[in-house]
């Protein structure tokens, strides 16, 4: 039968541009996908439905790269080494690093890239070998003359936002560990444990607890190009308290972490709430702190295993060790520090970031006066751990009622 239209029974068909078809075409084959995925992401993205013979012919007519039609050799090898030898630690295998020149439409097949990586790269074949182990961090044994001679500071995150999942609920503590002697100065629950000005108050707050730092100001004799006055590490190497947190975790910090839970989980406490999270502070801070200065106390008394090798004290009692150097073989390394000089760099450093209390408070003024009012409004109930999260639902109504005025 005569068709004088030229139409078939399929209707008309849409053709995209040459343009948007070659774009297309360069974007599949950059993320390197199979045909028939490609025949049916046409089909999603253009509306163009086409069969394999079709896509052959555009690939064709487009000059669209494949592994089919790799460079030359040399071509293929200059580009696999510029890549590679960017890869200074040799981490990367050869799938990475066909995907990335597939990027630059460059399509070599991966057994070539592997090929031309073991000739000029074989090393990183070995480093990247399942169940090859990484060289382990050097360990050596610890030195150090007495007390003072060094002091590890650090913070610990176990309590924090993530670990609690309380909304802006987090307890990090920051502590200092004396390495000759094994003593704790100073540990406390900070607000937070990261930022130059918080660390800046609270390294003031250890001058002032011990009485003593080292030194630049009060020592100009000891050459800070032989004994730095600080060295910033990575907490692998910063070995002397980042052992000591285990302690805390296993002896102190599971149990912490049960009594702050009750709140979550007997849904006395809601993150929704402003108020909820300065009185939880109000409450737990001191109680929280009290068993902390509790545990510093039991670790400076308790007594220190033996160990024959080691080139400090050993079977020993940090706090006699820490304050009675000289009984075990060292040297008193403190350096006194006088009180106006802790005041002076007190000012100094607020005058710079702002006070300690902007910093290291948990709550504002005005709250706490508050709830002060509030906890002896209700009679001023026993606080402790076991009775904290009852306080707290006995003054969140009180304090609602007033904050609602």
């Amino acid at each position: 039968m005569p068709n004088p239209t030229g139409k078939n029974g399929y209707g008309e068909k849409i053709v995209p541009s040459d343009e948007a078809l070659e774009a297309a075409l360069r974007r599949y084959a950059a993320q390197n996908l199979k045909l028939e995925v490609r025949i049916a992401n046409l089909q999603s993205d253009l509306n163009y439905s086409i069969r394999l013979t079709k896509l052959k012919a555009l690939n064709k007519k487009f000059r669209i790269p494949t592994v089919r039609k790799a460079p030359a050799i040399e071509v293929a090898r200059q580009a696999i080494i510029d890549k590679v030898v960017m890869d200074i630690t040799q981490q990367n295998g050869p799938n990475y690093f066909k995907t990335l020149l597939q990027q630059e439409g460059i399509m070599i097949p991966r057994d070539t890239v592997r090929q031309i990586m073991r000739e000029h790269f074989p090393l990183g074949f070995e480093n990247r070998f399942p169940g090859n182990k990484k060289s382990p961090i050097p360990r050596t044994a610890l030195n150090a003359c007495g007390p003072f001679h060094e002091i590890s500071s650090d913070g610990h995150e176990k309590l924090g936002k993530q670990a609690l999942d309380m909304g802006d609920i987090g307890l990090p503590i920051y502590g200092y560990k004396d390495k000759w002697s094994d003593e704790i100065p100073l540990m406390n629950f900070v607000p937070n444990s990261r930022t130059a000005a918080a660390i800046g108050h609270l390294f003031l707050d250890f001058i002032e607890f011990t009485g003593a730092a080292p030194r630049a100001t009060f020592a100009p004799d000891i050459d800070p190009e032989v004994y730095a006055i600080c060295r910033l590490i990575k907490s692998v190497h910063n070995t002397i308290i980042e052992a000591f947190w285990r302690w805390l975790k296993e002896k102190l910090g599971r149990n912490l972490k049960e009594f702050i839970l009750i709140g979550k989980t007997e849904r006395i406490f809601s993150a929704d709430i402003d108020f909820h999270v300065s009185l939880f502070y109000w409450i737990f801070i001191p109680l929280l702190q009290a068993k902390l200065d509790e545990f510093r106390l039991w670790w400076n008394h308790h007594c220190v295993r033996t160990q024959q090798e080691k080139n400090m004290p050993s079977g020993h009692v940090p706090a006699d060790a820490f304050t009675h150097p000289e009984n075990y073989g060292g040297i008193d390394c403190r350096i006194a520090v006088p009180q106006a000089a802790v005041d002076d760099m007190r000012q100094m450093l607020t005058d710079e970031v702002g006070s300690r209390e902007s910093h290291l408070s948990w709550y504002d003024l005005e709250f706490a006066e508050l709830a002060a009012q509030v906890y002896s409004h209700i009679g001023k109930p026993r606080l402790s751990l076991e009775t904290a999260w009852d306080v707290f639902q006995q003054m969140v109504q009180p304090i609602a009622d007033v904050i609602e005025l």
